[in-house]
């Protein structure tokens, strides 16, 4: 999973016309349990997963919000990015950079890095990699079990 610090780069190819956002899902933790096992967890803030889907793949990020502990409201934080469904992937990247002010730098972020472990994820599909020892299981009801709050569109 590509950590928020990770430079970007915009993908133009025509390869992706064909892939439109299908879904999107986001997994709100509770930090406070995970600051025990994550040491990059360093605030009472809110953290979670998001996951943009696209003809059977799947592009994950993971965010560290400081600011907003037990207060935050994942559903309006995350309720914008209903207009990212049905847009192409090159489409999405482009939307997004139009809405740095709107939206802020954590939440653009966030999506950019998703969207380009979805690209990373598409490229790769004819790989023979074996995942990473180190991944994490990212199986839906596991997810749902550990969430705090989640929510689907």
């Amino acid at each position: 999973m590509l950590k928020l610090a990770d430079p970007l780069t915009v993908p133009t190819e025509h390869s992706l016309v064909p892939y439109k956002i299908g879904s999107m899902e986001i997994y709100q933790f509770d930090c406070l349990l995970l600051k025990s096992r994550i040491s990059q967890i360093t605030s009472n803030g809110s953290c979670g997963l998001l996951k943009i889907s696209s003809r059977g793949w799947n592009g994950w990020a993971e965010w560290n919000l400081p600011c907003c502990g037990n207060k935050f409201d994942l559903i309006q934080w995350a309720s914008v990015l209903i207009k990212l469904k049905g847009l192409s992937i090159t489409d999405a990247f482009a939307f997004v950079n139009t809405k740095q002010q709107a939206w802020g730098t954590e939440r653009c972020e966030l999506v950019k890095a998703a969207l380009h472990d979805l690209v990373t994820q598409i490229y790769n599909q004819n790989s023979k990699q074996l995942p990473d020892a180190n991944s994490i299981i990212l199986e839906r009801s596991r997810l749902i079990e550990q969430s705090r709050s989640y929510f689907s569109f």
